[in-house]
């Protein structure tokens, strides 16, 4: 049974929680952990595990896209241990796990999560709030294991050619040839790990909600995976281009368009993600490359923000 809140303790969260959540846009890991000790040491006391788990799994999927897989599997494994299994933060907490355990490529650990968030039915009574929740994370599914079968050793890029290679796109390719080129490049190991695990994601839903979705093999043509490759990549990107407090989101609003082209900072950006990713693939590259500056920084930032798991949870 958790104790009511002081005065002072709901004052001191109002600060603290608002707090963790920019961090946490901004990925300033150590920053988050040192808010979510602070963000601990009110709510533990007082027993409020649903809320402070709430705050833990932020930070557990901001260690997931920076690759601190142990932190972030031990760290969840722990949530679970003291939720409710009739809660939505406890959903999300396996989610995660999940999620985490794809992104490592050790599938056979995720599939007991992935069939007991697809097959729950009680946490979220709303159907429609329920197959939205279901469908998203089976995209995220799919979003993190491209980006783990994509991995190579030691990516090199040229960035000269790729800027060359992203003009010939944009005035050759239209955005759906893009994607489908995309698709096309992406090698057949991460076709056949996307069909696995949509394959498995989707057999956990109902007849209803599977025959909604896309069959497997829908989900593997080339735009299909093109698309999931973009979005698995311009989730790791957002912050880099769209965070105020960025170096690039300052130069395009400072030195508008003719600058930031003419000094690269797209291309290196998006070679610099990639290279801490472990993707070295060309293509996809330059593909990155010639949407963004097709989109436009204000579209992609406005348009194209990658949601959370802790975002679906408002819709």
């Amino acid at each position: 049974m958790s104790k009511p809140l002081t005065e002072k303790q709901k004052e001191r969260l109002y600060r603290l929680e608002p707090k963790l959540d920019k961090a946490i846009r901004n990925q300033n890991y150590q920053l988050a952990k040192e808010l979510v000790s602070d963000i601990q040491s009110v709510l533990r006391p007082t027993g409020h595990f649903n809320r402070l788990c709430n705050s833990k799994n932020k930070l557990f999927e901001l260690s997931i896209e920076l690759e601190d897989f142990d932190f972030a599997v031990n760290g969840l494994s722990s949530n679970k241990s003291v939720l409710s299994p009739k809660t939505r933060t406890y959903l999300e907490t396996i989610s995660l796990l999940a999620i985490c355990y794809v992104r490592m490529l050790e599938i056979e650990k995720a599939k007991p999560y992935i069939k007991e968030v697809l097959s729950n039915q009680n946490i979220i009574k709303s159907q429609r709030t329920r197959e939205v929740f279901r469908s998203e994370i089976i995209n995220r599914f799919n979003e993190e294991i491209s980006l783990a079968s994509l991995k190579t050793l030691n990516p090199i890029f040229d960035n000269d050619e790729l800027e060359k290679e992203a003009v010939r796109i944009i005035q050759n390719l239209t955005e759906d040839e893009i994607y489908s080129s995309i698709g096309a490049a992406a090698p057949k190991s991460t076709k056949e790990l996307i069909h696995m695990v949509y394959e498995f994601s989707t057999k956990q839903l109902t007849t209803t909600e599977r025959l909604a979705l896309p069959s497997p093999e829908q989900k593997t043509k080339d735009k299909e995976v093109g698309l999931t490759v973009y979005q698995s990549i311009k989730r790791v990107l957002y912050n880099s281009f769209c965070s105020p407090d960025s170096d690039i989101y300052k130069a395009w609003y400072t030195n508008g368009i003719s600058v930031f082209l003419s000094k690269g900072y797209i291309t290196t950006a998006v070679t610099g993600c990639l290279v801490n990713l472990g993707i070295g693939l060309n293509f996809i590259a330059a593909s990155m490359i010639a949407l963004i500056t097709k989109f436009g920084i204000e579209v992609f930032c406005e348009k194209h923000k990658p949601s959370t798991l802790m975002d679906i949870r408002s819709k």
